[in-house]
C-alpha cells in the first residue's frame, strides 16, 4: 500500500485520496462446458455472477463488504458470444459514489483481447448500518480521465432512470 493514500476514518470506512486515480480491479476466469448454454456461448447467468463478484471486489477497495449489499443490477449488455476454452477478465471500478452508494462500471473481455468488450454495464451497491439501513460512506471519487468522465456521467443516469422506475412502480403498488 502506497503511504498517505488510504486514511482510516471513524466508522472504520477506508477514504480514498480524491485526487488519486480510480482504481480498477481485475479477475480472470476460464470458460468450461459447464458454463455454457443450450447454444454453446457463455451462459448469461454464470457471466451475472462472476460481473457481480467483480463488481463487489471493486468496492471492497472502499468500504468494509461486510456492510455492503448489492442494490441495483442496471443490466449487462452483450456485444458478442465466449466460447469454452476463451478466457475472460473482468475490470471493475467504482465510477460513482452517492451518499451511502457505490456504483460501479464492469466489462468484460477475452484476456488477448482487452481492446474488444465483450459485455459492460453498472451495478450499485448500498452502505449499511447495524440495523440495515443506508448510511453514509464518505467516499467523494475524481474522474481524471475523459474515460472515467464519461463512466462516471453515465452511471448518474442509470442511477436516476432506476430512481424513476421505482417511483413509477410504487405509484402503482408493484414492489
Amino acid at each position: 500500500m502506497q503511504p498517505g493514500r488510504f486514511s482510516l476514518q471513524p466508522q472504520g470506512v477506508l477514504h480514498l485520496n480524491p485526487h488519486r486515480p480510480m482504481k480498477a480491479t481485475y479477475s480472470q476466469r476460464l470458460i468450461k462446458l459447464a458454463d455454457l448454454n443450450h447454444h454453446q456461448t457463455f451462459f448469461a447467468g454464470r457471466c451475472s455472477e462472476w460481473f457481480l463478484e467483480s463488481s463487489y471486489f471493486a468496492v471492497a477497495q472502499y468500504v468494509d463488504t461486510k456492510d455492503t449489499v448489492l442494490l441495483v443490477l442496471h443490466g449487462i449488455d452483450f456485444k458478442f458470444p465466449i466460447f469454452a476454452g476463451d478466457i475472460v477478465t473482468f475490470e471493475s471500478k467504482v465510477i460513482h459514489t452517492g451518499r451511502s452508494t457505490l456504483t460501479v462500471y464492469t466489462k468484460m473481455y477475452r484476456s488477448r483481447e482487452p481492446e474488444k468488450t465483450a459485455a459492460d454495464g453498472f451495478a450499485t451497491f448500498s452502505y449499511l448500518d447495524e440495523n440495515h439501513h443506508s448510511k453514509p460512506h464518505g467516499i467523494t471519487l475524481t474522474p481524471e480521465t475523459e474515460e472515467e468522465k464519461w463512466l462516471q456521467q453515465q452511471a448518474q443516469e442509470v442511477m436516476e432512470d432506476s430512481k424513476r422506475r421505482a417511483k413509477a412502480m410504487n405509484q402503482w403498488g408493484t414492489r
